[in-house]
């Protein structure tokens, strides 16, 4: 990576040597002992670290029940599959007996498997169009040989199976045995080792490449070719050009807990990252920064692409340099040649267990960008949890080239429990739709949004406030957004306590918002404009059930206010009555229930008389008024049980410790509205 590469690729070269037997595919069984040492060790780390604690708890029964309970329930929840009855010994996930026969005569049969732990592989991939069965062994530990050979015995028919084996020792042999008794058994039996691991540089001696999550394009592209009613042969040669094409790497920032463990494998500081790691706890061939996703996949797609590796020499040729800006091509030609089409390629973002979709989605688009900026085109883009490490925190990218077989057999149909449906085709935006316009003038203009098309058209600054009405606008708008932001931390805090954890930053979003549109509003003349051009753009900006009932609050306003003279208080008063009806309508909630009410209606209530005097001054009086009971209003939440949000799940000793973020940040901009209003007035 030419970012971050020296150091990246002075580290994988450093540690090249050690990792080649550290991480190298050594037995599963070995594997999950040296797991369960490190966990041990990762104790005392921990007990080093308290910040890094986390609850270790798994939701299981006896965890070494756990692979069998798991499988039971796996069957039936999904009724293309079901066990072999041969458990706990023989744990093998085939195909539904739909048929007369448990063998399609017709057709070649896949089988995989390997140590369990990595869900929804292989087991998830058991259908029509994939395998025909998954062999699953312990955690992290390679199935014995009864089990493959069972496997082979129910599903292998004349025109025999292939094996699909991931590149373990304890994988490759059993496997390999199983396949050799068949044979004298009279079954035609051949076998692939995928081995896509991109982590470390060759040589890497007689243990080879890893099996990661590139084995699962393998087994797509055979299983269609099989599924086609190609022959042994055939099928075997799809698999190995396969993968031969495919590459793979993987980072992660948390390692994954053992079932029985107290405790994660092993310590990856915070802070840090590991990358190149495999999917057994092994560590990872780099321990980096951390950093953004953009940078992250394009250091991972840059390793699997490396040229000096020479693990995806299908792309040879095939990749350009990055394009840096959008300098034309001047040409003498009238009709320059259409350049040839991009070479395509298919991408798998997988979670290596405890990564989110949202992130993994993130990286997903980063994957796609950094492709089509090199000349590839990302034909098909898989994301999601194919082959895990029980709930490591990382996820994998892998890249399959593709020419048009290999495409349609990826595009072929499949029927099984976690092979997704993907996009053929670039997403497309849908237009936004337009507002009404026949719908009389409480209709929604959004005066704001056209106020900076025009400037932004022009090239000229916002427009100054020219009336009183504008200048009242600008001050009271600017500082309430302001003191929102300015109690960002304040209410984050303490919304982490009693709620989500977002109330501080929704509200700072929709402050943030109002302080670049609030110069648009001050061409406004009327109370109503104003009342809507905040509302929208708190839908705009904010988000979220506050954000909601704030929209509500203004656009309840705009309408009461409609017609109304701006230079008198009770105008803004009755506004202000029917924004607090609204929220107390559509909201649910009740005066004490320990929401943003408990702010409003005190200040409500306090504003009512003086604003009923009609004096001119009455207005500032009232807004300051309103303010102090606000304040009141939202200390008074410690006592109050919570009625309504999220705070209602939460126990009232907890509650007692803060007043209700909603409720603060009501007081929080009333107060400054009332400081504002004050100065201008």
């Amino acid at each position: 990576d030419d970012r971050a590469s020296p150091a990246f690729r002075a580290t994988f070269a450093s540690r090249s040597a050690r990792l080649r037997f550290a991480s190298a595919p050594e037995s599963h069984s070995a594997r999950a002992a040296m797991s369960k040492r490190k966990a041990v060790n990762a104790q005392d780390e921990w007990k080093q670290n308290p910040m890094q604690a986390v609850n270790n708890h798994k939701f299981l029964n006896e965890p070494n029940d756990a692979v069998v309970e798991s499988l039971l329930g796996f069957v039936q929840a999904h009724p293309n599959c079901q066990l072999l009855d041969g458990l706990p010994d023989v744990k093998v996930v085939v195909r539904a007996n739909t048929l007369l026969s448990n063998v399609d005569k017709n057709k070649v049969a896949l089988i995989s498997g390997g140590g369990s732990g990595h869900e929804p592989a292989h087991a998830g991939f058991v259908g029509e169009g994939m395998l025909n069965a998954a062999v699953c062994g312990d955690v992290f530990a390679s199935p014995s040989v009864k089990a493959v050979l069972a496997a082979i015995r129910h599903v292998c028919g004349p025109n025999g199976c292939l094996l699909i084996v991931k590149n373990y020792t304890g994988d490759r042999l059993n496997f390999g045995l199983a396949a050799e008794r068949a044979k004298l058994e009279g079954y035609k039996v051949e076998m692939v080792v995928v081995g896509d691991d991109c982590a470390l540089p060759p040589p890497l001696g007689v243990a080879g490449r890893r099996g990661l999550a590139g084995t699962l394009f393998v087994h797509k592209v055979a299983g269609a070719a099989a599924n086609s009613g190609l022959g042994l042969t055939a099928v075997k040669l799809e698999a190995m050009q396969a993968a031969a094409c495919v590459g793979t790497v993987g980072v992660a920032v948390a390692a994954h807990t053992l079932p029985g463990a107290s405790a994660p494998a092993r310590l990856i500081p915070p802070g840090k990252m590991e990358l190149g790691l495999g999917i057994h706890g092994e560590p990872g061939a780099a321990t980096v920064p951390v950093t953004n996703v953009e940078t992250l996949v394009g250091t991972l797609l840059e390793k699997i692409t490396d040229k000096q590796s020479g693990y995806m020499k299908c792309l040879d040729g095939k990749i350009n340099p990055p394009k840096t800006g959008l300098e034309k091509v001047k040409t003498t030609e009238v009709d320059p040649p259409k350049p040839p089409p991009a070479p395509k390629v298919a991408v798998m973002i997988n979670s290596l267990g405890a990564t989110p979709s949202m992130e993994l989605h993130v990286a997903a688009k980063a994957a796609r960008e950094w492709l089509k900026n090199r000349g590839l085109n990302p034909a098909r883009v898989y994301v999601g949890s194919f082959m895990t490490a029980l709930n490591m925190t990382g996820f994998s990218v892998t890249l399959l080239s593709l020419d048009q077989q290999r495409l349609q057999r990826l595009d072929a149909d499949v029927v099984s429990a976690a092979w997704p449906l993907v996009a053929r085709a670039e997403a497309k935006m849908a237009p936004m739709p337009e507002a009404r316009r026949d719908v009389g003038q409480d209709a929604e203009v959004d005066r704001v949004a056209l106020s900076k098309a025009r400037h932004a058209k022009d090239g000229t600054e916002p427009p100054k406030p020219v009336t009183w009405l504008g200048g009242l606008v600008l001050k009271c708008v600017t500082r309430a957004a302001t003191a929102l932001i300015a109690a960002e931390k304040a209410l984050t805090e303490a919304d982490t306590k009693v709620g989500d954890g977002d109330c501080g930053a929704t509200f700072a979003r929709g402050a943030a918002a109002l302080l670049t549109d609030a110069p648009h509003m001050c061409d406004a003349d009327s109370a109503r404009d104003i009342a809507i051009a905040i509302g929208l753009t708190i839908r705009r900006s904010m988000g979220g059930t506050s954000g909601a009932l704030y929209d509500i609050f203004f656009a309840a306003a705009g309408v009461a206010m409609r017609d109304k003279d701006a230079s008198d208080p009770k105008t803004w008063f009755l506004g202000f009555e029917a924004g607090v009806a609204a929220v107390k309508n559509y909201g649910g909630a009740l005066p004490g229930n320990r929401t943003m009410l408990d702010a409003l209606i005190p200040a409500l209530e306090a504003a009512r008389l003086k604003v009923a005097e009609g004096r001119s001054s009455s207005g500032v009086e009232a807004v300051a008024l309103a303010a102090k009971a606000a304040k009141e209003g939202a200390e008074a939440t410690r006592s109050m049980a919570a009625g309504a949000g999220r705070s209602s799940y939460v126990p009232e000793h907890v509650l007692a410790s803060v007043a209700d973020p909603g409720a603060t940040a009501t007081a929080t901009w009333i107060a400054a509205v009332a400081d504002a209003a004050a100065e201008y007035l």
